[in-house]
Formats: structure tokens, C-alpha cells, sequence
């Protein structure tokens, strides 16, 4: 079901209970739910490391340099002045008042934003070998994304 529907089937009784990410994170209490387990505590707990949350992909013949220093200028300026982002952050977010999406970026865009280190990409290999497993994703080679 599409993500903006999951909250109000749960509170309306049309289901039993939902996965739901992002600011859902801070807004489930308004639809009068309850958290059963929060999944990235789980994780955390469970393997010792963050939760991979999302990558940049690009085919390797673009100038990876070049898109790595557009992101790391994108990431910098953001820092920089937050306020320059808030309005597309909250013209796309699906239930978000000014100060939950502020707690959403507080939380989401962190030091691995500006650079994985060896951690990251440990949750990464951990996410993906986890997925692998279960038959969710192919085996990866990590020679071929830079572990």
C-alpha cells in the first residue's frame, strides 16, 4: 500500500499494524498508534552498526570524481544554510510540520552523509549479505562497490 495510506488503515482498523519510515517516525502518535518495535534500534542493537538508509548510483563511466564533489558541495551548503532546503523537504513530505522535519533531518543527514568511512560501508555489507541470504538480492561483489 502506498506509504501515506499505512497510517490511517492501522488507525482505522483496515489492518493490523504497519511498517512505516522516515517522519512517520515522529508522527505516528497523531493517528492515536502505538510503536511495536522501532526498526532501526533493532538493527543497531542487532548488528552494532547504522542503518544503511540510502546511496548514490552512478555508472562507472561518469566522472564519479566530479559527482562525488557536486554531492559533497550539495551536502556542505545544505549544512550551511538549512533553511534553503526546509521548503522542498516540506513540499515532499507526506504528514510534516517545520519541526518534525527539522528532527527528520537531525537525525537522517549525519557524518555518513558527508563521508561512509569503514562503518558505513560495514552496514552496508551487513544490509546487503543479510539480504543475500534471504534470497532478497543477489550476492555482491564488494570489490565492485568499493569495500
Amino acid at each position: 500500500m502506498p506509504f501515506h495510506e499505512i497510517m490511517p488503515a492501522v488507525r482505522d482498523g483496515r489492518i493490523d499494524a504497519g511498517l512505516v519510515i522516515h517522519e512517520a517516525r515522529f508522527t505516528y502518535q497523531n493517528f492515536g498508534l502505538t510503536l511495536m518495535a522501532d526498526m532501526g534500534s533493532w538493527w543497531e542493537t542487532d548488528t552494532g552498526l547504522p542503518i544503511p538508509l540510502g546511496a548514490i548510483v552512478a555508472r562507472r563511466n561518469l566522472d564519479l570524481a566530479a559527482i562525488a564533489g557536486w554531492v559533497r558541495a550539495s551536502v556542505d551548503y545544505a549544512w550551511a544554510h538549512p533553511e534553503a532546503s526546509q521548503a522542498y523537504v516540506l513540499r515532499h513530505a507526506q504528514e510534516m510540520s517545520p519541526e518534525v522535519a527539522q528532527a527528520h533531518i537531525d537525525l537522517y543527514v549525519n557524518e555518513f552523509t558527508a563521508e561512509l568511512g569503514g562503518q558505513g560501508f560495514e552496514a552496508v555489507y551487513a544490509l546487503l549479505g543479510r539480504a543475500a541470504q534471504e534470497g532478497l538480492v543477489p550476492e555482491v561483489d564488494l570489490a565492485l562497490i568499493g569495500v
